[in-house]
């Protein structure tokens, strides 16, 4: 407004000395003041943060003056800097054990529902970018396994419900998957595939395990490797199906060749442990303080059943042990007790993290607990 008042006593100063001179002069003075207003009207300017479009306007004194297409393409950046980072992050759901046979087997057989068991928790898995678990059984056909034995085998069926229930991969490393032999593990393979299931740490033979899995979702990269502890006959060889050991040389190859393939993220699953100990064992800590140590972002671990102590080590996240996601185990509370953790990762690594408590009804069904139930599984994570 000042501007515009200096600008009008200015042209008023002036001698005008004739008509057509006054009237080229009124034209004028409309036409600056169209200008000036329209500057100050377009004087809001927008800008990032925190994920946010603002709104800010700027006293007289402090005003930006922009032309429409200006104020159209910084609207039309910010817009795009916001749908961009958004596009950046991406959910990772990682639970523990899942094992098909036995008693969950019946279950599914009884309900002529091979979604029985993993209905409760199918929207929850379904919603995020990637749901990874640990696959206990192989999954050939066969005769249904007696509760005492454990020598598990899954119904092929089993294949179709982990997918409709969300689950992306499958990490197959584990003291159980070798149970039918390299046989087993192929049939595994076949109906795996079928059902569009990837799956981790395992392969034909040795020149085709699939160690590491790399993913690509909204333009983040992520390598996924998966090891186990176990006897020199479940490993795979140049003549036989099988899958990856815990081996700390192999491991730190793996993360190097994940490197080579310029991945943004790695994560590393591992099976491994003291069954029903809610503490880790050393070997446990060293395999994934390694890892850590080599370039993974984030270690999963399963085996012993229950919820172990997680541990953030260089500012990394190493959950030792998930607990059961879906087991027959209801002789014990926290056999029955188990967590989903949802992950969300940029291209740095970990940006926030949300649990999800679990408890096992009917021999099979994980579903979600709250209050002080809640609380008290994910304080077996510690402090």
């Amino acid at each position: 407004m000042v501007k515009l008042c200096l600008l009008l006593k200015l042209i008023c100063a002036l001698r005008l000395k004739n008509s057509m001179r006054k009237s080229t002069t009124l034209i004028i003075v409309i036409v600056l003041a169209i200008i000036i207003a329209a500057g100050a009207f377009s004087a809001v300017f927008f800008w990032a943060e925190d994920d946010l479009v603002f709104e800010k306007v700027y006293l007289p004194e402090q005003l930006v003056y922009l032309d429409f297409d200006q104020w159209k393409k910084i609207q039309q950046e910010q817009i795009a800097l916001f749908q961009k980072k958004e596009k950046e992050e991406i959910t990772l759901f990682a639970v523990g054990d899942i094992m098909m046979s036995r008693a969950v087997e019946r279950k599914m057989l009884a309900k002529n529902d091979f979604m029985y068991c993993l209905e409760p928790t199918r929207k929850l898995v379904q919603s995020a970018d990637i749901a990874m678990a640990n696959l206990e059984s192989p999954i050939i056909e066969g005769p249904l396994v007696d509760d005492g034995s454990f020598s598990f085998r899954a119904d092929p069926r089993s294949a179709e419900a982990l997918a409709l229930a969300g689950f992306d991969i499958l990490s197959l490393p584990n003291n159980h998957i070798m149970n039918y032999g390299s046989e087993g593990l192929v049939k595994t393979f076949e109906y795996l595939g079928k059902n569009n299931l990837d799956y981790v740490g395992v392969g034909e033979n040795l020149n085709k395990i699939v160690n590491p899995l790399i993913k690509e979702v909204k333009g983040i990269k992520i390598a996924f490797l998966s090891y186990a502890y176990g006897p020199e006959s479940y490993k795979a060889t140049t003549a036989r199906a099988g899958m990856a050991l815990m081996d700390t040389e192999q491991l730190i190859a793996d993360i190097n060749t994940a490197h080579e393939e310029k991945v943004d993220l790695i994560i590393v699953s591992m099976h491994d442990g003291v069954e029903y100990v809610n503490d880790p064992a050393v070997h446990q800590t060293e395999f994934a303080h390694v890892a850590i140590d080599s370039g993974a972002d984030v270690v999963l671990g399963h085996h012993p059943h229950v919820v172990q102590k997680m541990e953030i080590y260089k500012d990394r996240y190493i959950y030792y042990s998930l607990g059961n996601f879906v087991f027959d185990q209801m002789w014990s509370q926290d056999t029955r007790e188990g967590l989903g953790v949802m992950l969300h990762l940029n291209k740095e690594g970990v940006t926030d993290v949300e649990y999800y408590p679990i408890e096992i009804q009917d021999y099979c069904r994980p579903e979600l607990v709250e209050g002080e139930q809640a609380e008290k599984i994910i304080g077996k994570l510690g402090s």
